[in-house]
């Protein structure tokens, strides 16, 4: 029997209640919280189909008067509500964003944005002319994402006067509202906040600040247009080395971004300035960062400039290995073809480093015949087989042994033939037999039967040469391949 006036038992009961209280509370909440979604959500939906109607009209360019009438008249709350799917897509049209910043500005939200960032992370004010009320601001957490909110949609309709108050927003103490106040000063890309991003920059890599983070900032100026691109100078030529590196990464991409949307870009004087192009050549090029030194090869490989051939010579020469594998990597965008490296690139295949010369190897294939010219003559030239192993590798997996087995079915000649020969010779390590078996038929036997004849003609030399028991055995050698290529 339980003793009820034992304090052991006494405080084992209390417990228990108190779990049975804790759960049945947690329960209560969850459920209070799932019904105040479950309203929420029928509330917005209701709020779209009743709005939608007006709003595909005016984004479409038909303009109505009565149809903005009728959003004026609606709190500003619920107009943000209804607005907020437009600004959480990923990207809107180009025609109807146009459509889309006219309408916020008549209806006053950029304005009511505005007003935000202005009152900064204090605050506190209710909407104006709007329906909301002092509680829905007052929650912890509220001014927080209206503030950051405010910054997002700026920064979707690209609305550009609005960039200082953008820039101010990145002396806010919390660090969601610095990152989302980059990304909109990116989508804007107004040339009048480059300048002071970059003074930030400045002052992040050098020490003198933490905020806003390094990483976010790059991104942002990044995402400007190369016209901004001569702004850097004053980074290029800083006497801090990790300035001088930020800034080189920051023009590395704003250059490949370019360079993605116009295959032939090339960056004149008109394009980069004369000083930017000096700064390049003549001292990033031989920065005694290598970091700076291996991004500046990627921006040179573009320049129109004649002396850009001879900076990327020595740049291949590099001490660094790692120079000399973002060197060769970026010369498959060399603009210079009236002074083509393919000669300093072969050279690359004798690296010390195995990522170098698989960069050799990959920048010669994609250069065209010529740089698969010198590919394939260094294979069938060098004794050395760990990079013959390393250049078989890389054309198996670019499929390239398919185009040489069809070329040969077809009678090349030259280098590609003897390529096609050698890996032959070698297809218990190339797997040749398989890419037969997966080639059409006729293409099959045409390879086959020339293979087979140039192996013929092979042993009927080293009988007329080698007599005797040495010819049997160099007659082997010499047909050693055939039963696997024909298994």
């Amino acid at each position: 029997m339980i003793d009820h006036s034992d304090p052991v038992t006494q405080l084992a009961f209390m417990i228990v209640v108190s779990v049975v209280a804790g759960t049945f509370l947690l329960i209560a909440v969850a459920l209070f919280r799932r019904w105040q979604q479950i309203r929420y959500g029928r509330y917005v939906h209701a709020l779209q189909r009743k709005y939608r109607p007006v709003l595909a009209g005016i984004l479409s360019g038909a303009r109505s008067p009565a149809a903005i009438e009728i959003l004026r008249e609606m709190p500003m709350a619920e107009l943000e509500v209804l607005l907020e799917p437009l600004f959480s897509r990923r990207k809107l049209p180009e025609r109807s964003l146009v459509f889309f910043q006219a309408l916020c500005l008549e209806l006053g939200l950029i304005e009511l944005w505005h007003s935000r960032l202005a009152r900064g992370p204090r605050m506190a004010a209710p909407y104006s002319q709007s329906g909301a009320s002092r509680e829905s601001l007052g929650r912890p957490g509220m001014g927080l994402l209206l503030r950051a909110k405010s910054i997002r949609n700026l920064g979707k309709l690209r609305h550009r006067p609005s960039w200082p108050l953008l820039v101010k927003a990145l002396d806010d103490p919390r660090a969601e509202v610095q990152f989302v106040a980059l990304r909109a000063l990116g989508a804007l890309g107004a040339p009048e906040s480059f300048p002071l991003l970059r003074e930030r920059l400045h002052a992040v890599a050098q020490g003198n600040s933490q905020s806003p983070p390094l990483r976010g900032l790059r991104a942002a100026m990044a995402s400007f247009d190369l016209a901004c691109a001569p702004a850097l100078v004053p980074s290029l030529r800083h006497g801090d080395g990790n300035v001088r590196l930020q800034g080189t990464e920051i023009l590395r991409m704003i250059v490949s971004r370019e360079a993605a949307f116009q295959p032939h870009l090339t960056l004149t004087a008109e394009l980069l300035s004369p000083q930017m192009v000096e700064l390049l050549l003549a001292a990033l090029a031989i920065d005694a960062n290598s970091e700076t030194r291996a991004r500046t090869a990627e921006i040179i490989v573009f320049l129109a400039d004649p002396r850009a051939t001879r900076a990327l010579r020595n740049l291949l020469l590099d001490h660094q290995w790692f120079v000399r594998l973002r060197t060769v990597q970026a010369l498959a965008h060399l603009r210079q073809a009236a002074a083509p490296l393919h000669v300093q690139i072969r050279g690359c295949l004798r690296d010390s480093h195995w990522q170098v010369r698989e960069a050799a190897i990959q920048t010669l294939l994609s250069l065209g015949p010529e740089g698969t010219h010198h590919l394939y003559e260094h294979f069938l030239a060098s004794p050395n087989h760990p990079t013959r192993e390393q250049i078989v590798e890389v054309i198996e997996r670019r499929g390239v042994v398919f185009e040489l087995v069809e070329m040969y079915s077809n009678g090349a000649n030259g280098v590609d033939a003897r390529m096609v020969e050698q890996l032959a010779a070698e297809s218990a390590r190339v797997g040749l037999s398989g890419i037969l078996r997966s080639v059409p038929p006729e293409v099959r036997l045409r390879f086959l039967s020339r293979l087979f004849s140039s192996a013929e003609a092979k042993m009927r030399f080293h009988e007329g040469t080698q007599p005797g028991l040495e010819s049997a055995v160099s007659t082997e050698h010499v047909l050693e391949f055939l039963p696997r290529v024909a298994a």
